[in-house]
């Protein structure tokens, strides 16, 4: 069990500040038929050869466990468990993250004389995403028996734990045809200071004796047994004959995980995060705009997700812009170089931090809940759609047509004044969408789709090159103007903006060309109708 020190933020209210532990679990459930007991592992040959040798005396405790989730048990289905203990060594508030690389995080808060049930800030926090905004509330009581025995080396070092539990659990969230008070047994085998080879050398031992893998993963998960957790059911993902509806219900609720997986790494401050959110999210949007007639009314959604997309990618967007300029200035002689470089770092830091707290700040607000909410509700309403019943292999074509009709439109119209910055971000609106949407579909579509979005992607990065030039060119106009800027710095920054407005015209001229390939070619008569 490998321990480090916490680096979420605690609670900013002195009286109630509890700064988060985090403990990395590696364990595995087993259970044993009927009554079988656990048997003796003391003077085991195969856990001797391991290096286990002995063991303590064993402790029993009991444990008291209120676990929290919303009505619609969201974090369960995220694979997150949340819970007040009582008991034991270490009794308090825990989150359970997903499972990750055979191992499963446990971030943990001390109990207080005040909490009265009231989930932690700094829990509450972590899961707001997952939970949605919704309200955590008591869902299931696990009373534990729990008797440890700890498995020694010869030095006396604890190498592995094994807790035999007999649990009482009740469901509390009151739904139709929940049960009463359930009872089952189950084994909990946790590496401590041990090997991974020596875990696994328990196990076995343990599997020998007629043990088998726990019936769920978590005790949570069997006291509530919740539904299935899915967009479709029934066909198989790559069956030919799935309908339109189920198609792109499974690829929104990819995205949809996927945002919600990184909506926790920005919340602990995970370098990258805001970015991988951002992405999602684009991708769920370009989802809507396309497929909207297997979706349903998602018009406000679709508007919503726009803007908080462009917040989330804001201090991504400033870091880009001081890439690019710094990367120029390395052109420039030194002595220019340096007066530039200093205003334009001093300038976008300030600038990057300020987005950084944006997002940061976004995450808590009703709009972003919103929208996630959102999501949920157009994962489940395409299956009440009229052309979400038709088949994915007549319907998909016809959406991605129409999509690519009002993006051809939208070209032309570039085509014809390439100099206004509204056509260009159609197109490139349009570009994105369409390629996100199909590399989503992209099982249900084939190979002749793989291509289409590869040459989209080109069309898109001539028209992201030509949007960063023109976001350099108007920071630099900026600097260059502002009273505060020397005139070194100014001087230099002259002419780094000549050099942009040659990079824009060239952007431009390789979108001509990019379009004209995608156009030309015969993949798009290939895929769409």
């Amino acid at each position: 069990m490998a321990r480090s020190d916490s680096s979420l933020p605690a609670s900013t209210d002195p009286a109630t500040r509890r700064t988060p532990t985090r403990t990395v679990e590696i364990e595995t459930k087993l259970e044993f038929d009927g009554g079988a007991g656990l048997p003796p592992l003391d003077g085991r040959p195969a856990l001797a050869a391991a290096g286990v040798t002995g063991s303590a005396a064993p402790e029993t405790f009991q444990l008291d466990a209120t676990y929290y989730d919303t009505a619609g048990l969201d974090l369960l289905a995220a694979k997150l468990t949340l819970r007040r203990r009582t008991g034991g060594h270490d009794f308090g508030w825990h989150l359970k993250l997903p499972r990750v690389a055979g191992g499963r995080t446990e971030v943990a808060v001390p109990l207080t004389d005040h909490d009265a049930g009231q989930v932690p800030a700094e829990l509450d926090r972590l899961v707001r995403g997952m939970a949605r905004g919704r309200e955590l509330r008591p869902v299931a009581r696990l009373q534990t028996r729990r008797t440890v025995h700890h498995l020694l080396n010869a030095d006396g070092a604890v190498l592995v734990e094994v807790a035999d539990d007999a649990v009482t659990a009740t469901d509390l969230t009151g739904r139709d045809g929940s049960a009463g008070a359930q009872h089952w047994r189950e084994v909990e085998v946790e590496l401590v200071d041990g090997t991974r080879e020596q875990l696994a050398a328990v196990v076995d031992e343990l599997r020998s004796a007629g043990a088998r893998p726990a019936s769920s993963a978590s005790k949570v998960g069997r006291a509530l047994n919740p539904p299935t957790v899915g967009t479709t059911k029934g066909k198989k993902k790559d069956a030919p004959d799935r309908t339109a509806g189920a198609v792109v219900a499974d690829a929104l609720d990819r995205t949809r995980t996927a945002l919600l997986t990184a909506d926790r790494g920005v919340r602990e401050g995970v370098d990258g995060a805001a970015e991988e959110a951002a992405a999602a999210l684009t991708s769920a949007r370009a989802l809507l705009g396309v497929c909207h007639p297997v979706l349903g009314r998602v018009d406000g959604l679709l508007e919503r997700a726009t803007v908080v997309a462009d917040d989330l990618a804001a201090a991504q967007t400033v870091h880009h812009t001081h890439r690019r300029l710094i990367a120029q200035l390395s052109d420039e002689p030194e002595d220019y170089a340096r007066q530039g470089r200093a205003v334009l770092t001093r300038t976008l830091a300030t600038r990057a931090e300020a987005a950084a707290a944006q997002v940061a700040d976004l995450v808590d607000t009703p709009e972003y809940l919103e929208v996630l909410r959102g999501l949920d509700e157009a994962v489940a309403g395409s299956a009440r759609r009229r052309r979400a019943a038709r088949p994915a292999s007549g319907e998909l074509p016809v959406l991605l047509g129409q999509a690519w009709d009002q993006l051809r439109e939208g070209s032309d119209a570039l085509l014809a004044d390439p100099g206004r910055p509204e056509n260009v971000r159609v197109v490139r609106s349009g570009t994105v969408a369409l390629r996100l949407t199909i590399e989503a579909l992209a099982p249900s579509l084939g190979e002749d789709a793989v291509l289409l979005a590869a040459s989209l992607e080109e069309v898109e990065e001539s028209l992201d090159e030509y949007r960063a030039s023109a976001r350099a060119s108007a920071l630099l106009t900026e600097l260059s103007t502002d009273p505060g800027t020397d005139g070194v710095a100014g001087f230099v920054f002259g002419r780094l903006h000549a050099f942009e407005e040659a990079l824009a015209h060239g952007a431009l001229d390789d979108f001509t060309d990019a379009w004209d390939r995608v156009e030309d070619g015969d993949l798009v008569a290939a895929l769409v109708r």
